[in-house]
């Protein structure tokens, strides 16, 4: 989703970064925008603060995008490449299916080349083993 942030004597009007933000960021960027402590919580925060790709659009504070759809679905996006794990959480990898595309020669994602690139999606794979699988069915409980 596209992000839009204006923080009076920081950002430059008309100003823009590809830096990779997240949702998760916009807390953390507030809080410290509003000159306030940082949280402490049990389980951490997962955002990043963006006041350093606010005042220099060259900065970036991470590399790479994670996103993660209900059930069965996890992507991540770096400054090249997406991957898509498709399986139900708790399944075995064996059972997922993999979606990669290059975005420096495939920018409309016409072409999944997981199959023909097994380096590039192991390297994406390490990068996804870091963040949670998809809720498995019936653990969310809705009021």
């Amino acid at each position: 989703i596209a992000l839009l942030l204006v923080a009076p004597g920081i950002t430059r009007p008309g100003s823009s970064t590809q830096a990779f933000a997240e949702t998760v960021d916009v807390y953390p960027t507030l809080v410290e925008l509003a000159g306030l402590p940082a949280p402490v919580v049990p389980q951490g925060l997962d955002g990043k603060s963006l006041l350093p790709v606010l005042t220099d659009l060259e900065m970036t504070v991470r590399d790479h995008a994670f996103n993660r759809g209900p059930r069965i679905g996890r992507a991540i996006r770096t400054d090249r490449y997406r991957m898509v794990e498709w399986k139900r959480a708790g399944a075995p990898e064996s059972r997922a299916q993999y979606e990669l595309y290059d975005y420096k020669e495939d920018a409309l994602e016409k072409k999944n080349i997981a199959a023909s690139n097994p380096e590039v999606l192991s390297r994406m794979k390490a990068i996804l083993a870091r963040h949670p699988e998809a809720v498995p069915v019936g653990t969310v409980k809705r009021k």
